[in-house]
C-alpha cells in the first residue's frame, strides 16, 4: 500500500499540476505541501481541504483506503437531499482585468450551484451560504491563485477593505478583481497575481469612490463530474 506522500504526488503528477500552484489553490504555504510530499507530515491538519483540492475521497488520500473516488461531491447544479445550501452567480460584470469577455464561457446551466453542509465548512470555511457568490473570470490575470477553469466564490457581506487581500471592485465604471495592498503613503496598489500583468495605484481618495462588492474566499476548478 503507498503512503500518503506517494498519493499525493501521483494525484499532482496525474493532474499536472505544480506545488506551487497547488498550495495556492489549497490555501496553505508551498513549504507544507512538500513537506507532505517528502513524507515528513504524516498527519496534516488541513487534508480535507487538500481531497477537496485533488477531487477524491480523503480518507482514501489519508490512509489509502477505500476508493479515490470522492463519492458524494461538496457541491452540485441541482438540489438534493445532500445538498440543500445554494450560491447564485453574481449579477456583476467581473474582469481580472478591464478588458476581456465577461462571462462568455460561463455555461448557463451553471447559474446557482447546491453545496453539501460539509462542502460549505471544507470549501468555503463557513457554516453559512449567506451573502456568497460565485462568478467566473475569463482572463489569466490572477493566474495561478485564479484560473479561467476556475468558478470563484466571493463573501458579498464584505463592503469595504479590510486588509491586504483578493477584492472584486467597481471602480470609474470598471469592474476589477485584484489583490488590493495599502501603502503607508495611503496609495493601494492593485496588483496581479500573473507576473505578466502590470500593477497599478490608486489614490486615497480615487479609492473612496470605489464600490467593493465582495472579497474572495476560494477558486475551485471546474470539472464535468462536479456539474
Amino acid at each position: 500500500m503507498s503512503d500518503l506522500a506517494t498519493r499525493l504526488q501521483d494525484k499532482l503528477y496525474e493532474q499536472r499540476i505544480s506545488v506551487n500552484a497547488f498550495s495556492k489553490k489549497v490555501g496553505v504555504s508551498q513549504q507544507a505541501i512538500s513537506k507532505i510530499i517528502r513524507g515528513e507530515t504524516l498527519n496534516p491538519k488541513n487534508i480535507l481541504e487538500i481531497a477537496t483540492a485533488l477531487g477524491v475521497n480523503a480518507h482514501w488520500l489519508k490512509t489509502g483506503e477505500g476508493s479515490p473516488d470522492a463519492g458524494v461531491f461538496a457541491f452540485t447544479s441541482e438540489k438534493d437531499d445532500d445538498h440543500t445550501l445554494r450560491v447564485d452567480l453574481l449579477d456583476a460584470e467581473l474582469a481580472a482585468h478591464s478588458s476581456g469577455i465577461i462571462n462568455a464561457e460561463y455555461p448557463d446551466v451553471i447559474s446557482s450551484i447546491f453545496f453539501t453542509h460539509e462542502g460549505v465548512k471544507r470549501i468555503l470555511g463557513k457554516t453559512t451560504t449567506d451573502g456568497v457568490y460565485m462568478f467566473k473570470v475569463p482572463t489569466d490575470s490572477m493566474a495561478p491563485t485564479i484560473t479561467q477553469n476556475d468558478i470563484v466564490f466571493i463573501d458579498t457581506n464584505v463592503k469595504e477593505y479590510i486588509g491586504e487581500g483578493v477584492y472584486s471592485f467597481n471602480l470609474n465604471g470598471e469592474t476589477y478583481i485584484k489583490r488590493l495592498q495599502r501603502l503607508p503613503t495611503g496609495v493601494i496598489m492593485a496588483l496581479s497575481d500573473n507576473p505578466l500583468y502590470h500593477p497599478f495605484e490608486i489614490t486615497e481618495d480615487l479609492f473612496d469612490t470605489a464600490e467593493i462588492i465582495g472579497k474572495f474566499i476560494k477558486a475551485v476548478e471546474l470539472k464535468p463530474k462536479d456539474l
